[in-house]
């Protein structure tokens, strides 16, 4: 069944058994997707998901025809027919100059309640995504970072450029703290994630300052705390990288998880 997971998916609109996925997905480059997480039967912060589906296609210089409200139905069809209330869900287009639109449910992994305890570890991995703003399939380097991750047991990893430029997780955006100040990579240099900016707009509210700065490696331990976010983690302490430890008991750090959550409670109050 490839990666599409319980009984249905949705192909340009049409919805088909999943033991039939191989023989209808087609994988063509350049291919763009969102993962959106539906909570309570509901997708989470879907509106925002599909602005960036359309802004990766216009960083590739393609313009797609689908609509806000079609999408939302689709997925409330999918929801509806696999009987799912909690996990996530995967847009992927392709073929852009006459799309491939496919719709699936995928496994999904969510931190236990150790992990948000206690952090996660992290390691570096070299590599620089040619187009951050493009929400773009990278198979290859998905795999390898897999494999990183299973031999070392590590929860994420990092990605840094030839220079020593920490910019982003694999799956996840960065942040750090130092003092009562968020420190996280420019926004040029990074695929901005919806958590990325929940956050961003949470800390302008509480008056927490951020700072857009290039992070290095050489400056890490600078730092007292650091944290990913990301559609599965919402906001996770990390607890090390590499060999290098944080402070996942932050206060300012656990501030902004619990601020998070309630966000994302007044959020879902909303949808119906």
């Amino acid at each position: 069944m490839g990666e599409a997971i319980l009984n249905y998916f949705m192909h340009n609109g049409k919805i088909y058994e999943t033991l039939l996925f191989n023989e209808i997905y087609k994988e063509v480059n350049p291919a763009i997707y969102e993962v959106i997480r539906i909570m309570n039967g509901k997708p989470l912060f879907f509106e925002e998901h599909f602005d960036r589906l359309r802004n990766s296609a216009w960083h590739l210089n393609r313009d797609l025809d689908i609509n806000l409200e079609d999408s939302r139905e689709k997925i409330y069809n999918l929801v509806t027919i696999n009987e799912v209330m909690n996990n996530n869900i995967k847009i992927v287009i392709n073929n852009l100059d006459d799309p491939n639109v496919y719709l699936y449910f995928i496994k999904s992994e969510y931190p236990t309640d150790e992990m948000y305890r206690l952090g996660v570890r992290t390691i570096l991995y070299e590599a620089e995504r040619k187009n951050p703003h493009a929400k773009v399939i990278y198979k290859d380097m998905r795999e390898e970072i897999n494999m990183k991750l299973k031999e070392t047991g590590c929860y994420e990893a990092l990605l840094m450029k030839k220079n020593g430029e920490i910019t982003e997780g694999s799956r996840s955006n960065l942040f750090f703290i130092k003092g009562n100040k968020v420190f996280t990579a420019p926004t040029r240099d990074v695929l901005v994630g919806i958590t990325r900016l929940k956050i961003m707009q949470l800390c302008r509210e509480k008056d927490i300052e951020v700072v857009e700065m290039p992070i290095y490696v050489d400056s890490l331990e600078y730092f007292d705390a650091a944290f990913l976010t990301g559609t599965s983690p919402k906001v996770l302490p990390i607890s090390h990288i590499g060999d290098l430890k944080f402070d996942v008991e932050c206060g300012l750090l656990r501030e902004i998880m619990k601020l998070y959550d309630e966000k994302i409670d007044k959020y879902m109050g909303t949808v119906h």
